[in-house]
């Protein structure tokens, strides 16, 4: 394939940044369990919905991702936000109906599909054409940073929108995700590694899953992926509950929402500067893990900034792990191997938050937080052990193994 021309490269930046940035920023954010409950529903009622988004993503996860390999990548991203746009519409005119916000969540969970996998592959393949592989952690990060960014905004801006009116937070938030969709159209797509249209769908998932379990690096990776992933995706379901344990006034929640985002924009922004450095994959857990004991046994307002020392140190591993995985993938079903990661992610996540909850109501919320730094400190003990396999060697190597570096 011949090299994308130089003058192309800023503008596809711009517009997949861009595209990420308003797919992130939703007012909805702010608000969407208090919007529920204040239309009727009640504990359990928002629970199962939650449950019913999670298992919609997994649902739709590897499916999404065969189609991203064998269709385009470009047009998922341009209808993920259209889709997840149906959502807020639909709970706008469902006036406390529980099986239209269902309905709504089963939309945001074929967005989150479409868009998980296909973002990362798209990308890669873009910067594998540019002869710029190197820089994969580093433009991820920016992404990933610009996402925390517009995540970090859209709570502060949902909440004074709902301030004045819950529907209104709820049927604005549509109007970013049409400006994602509109910078997606804007992306210019690599040519993928297969490009003669003949490769069935179903072909891209036989091939995705005999590379996975060929592949020693790969398990490796998605095990990494995994911990730091879900033990730190699933904390912050609680965090909010933690502000409430150390007494921290009702209208600084968004003030510590916002600082939460902004700290895991500059850890995820800063990622790429550790990219030639492996010991990162056992300190920085073994750090989260003392920041977690800290919190669980020490709780009070100023501990908070603690914890979120704890997200900073782990936003820079998921995107060098992310990095990583791009680069072992030697199949054409790139999109299609990522979803699978995501897969296993989602269904770890959907099973960990209830044992949590379950810990937490037995034994304190506090015990949350001293669990979740166990496991990253056995995890730290674990990745420090194995570090001169040669799975784990090869997992480590920053070059993309087939640039000839």
């Amino acid at each position: 394939m011949a090299p994308m021309p130089e003058d192309t490269q800023p503008k596809f930046l711009r517009n997949f940044y861009l595209a990420c940035f308003f797919l992130d920023f939703v007012f909805a954010y702010a608000i969407y369990n208090v919007f529920f409950s204040i239309r009727g529903l009640s504990i359990l009622k928002i629970s199962l919905l939650l449950g019913w988004w999670a298992f919609a993503v997994l649902v739709f996860e590897i499916p999404t991702g065969a189609l991203a390999d064998r269709w385009s990548r470009r047009n998922m991203l341009v209808l993920a936000p259209l889709i997840k746009a149906g959502c807020f519409v639909t709970w706008f005119f469902a006036r406390g109906d529980f099986v239209l916000y269902g309905l709504g969540f089963l939309l945001w969970g074929l967005s989150e599909a479409f868009a998980s996998g296909t973002t990362q592959a798209l990308l890669y393949d873009h910067l594998k054409l540019a002869g710029k592989t190197g820089d994969y952690e580093k433009v991820l990060g920016r992404k990933t940073s610009f996402s925390h960014l517009a995540l970090a905004l859209s709570l502060v801006s949902g909440g004074f929108i709902a301030s004045r009116s819950l529907d209104w937070a709820i049927l604005l938030s549509t109007v970013p995700l049409f400006f994602s969709a509109f910078f997606a159209a804007g992306i210019r797509e690599a040519p993928k590694a297969q490009a003669n249209g003949r490769t069935r769908y179903m072909e891209f998932i036989r091939v995705a899953w005999r590379e996975v379990r060929s592949n020693r690096v790969l398990p490796y990776l998605f095990a990494c992926f995994g911990v730091i992933f879900i033990t730190f995706g699933t904390l912050d379901e609680f965090d909010q509950l933690y502000y409430q344990l150390v007494r921290l006034p009702l209208y600084a929640f968004g003030i510590a929402g916002f600082a939460w985002s902004m700290l895991n924009a500059a850890g995820a922004q800063a990622a790429y500067k550790f990219k030639d450095r492996p010991w990162v994959f056992f300190a920085f857990p073994l750090l989260s893990a003392l920041c977690l004991f800290a919190v669980a046994l020490y709780p009070s307002i100023p501990v908070i900034a603690v914890l979120w020392l704890a997200y900073f140190l782990a936003a820079p591993l998921q995107v060098l792990v992310e990095g990583r995985i791009q680069r072992h993938i030697r199949s054409e079903s790139r999109a299609t191997i990522t979803s699978f990661n995501s897969f296993f992610l989602n269904l770890s996540a959907v099973i960990l938050i209830p044992i949590l909850g379950l810990i937490g109501r037995i034994a304190g919320l506090r015990t949350i937080y001293l669990s979740v730094g166990l496991i990253l400190l056995l995890f730290s003990a674990w990745v420090f052990r194995v570090r001169n396999k040669p799975a784990v060697k090869a997992a480590n190597i920053a070059g993309d193994p087939g640039d000839g570096r």
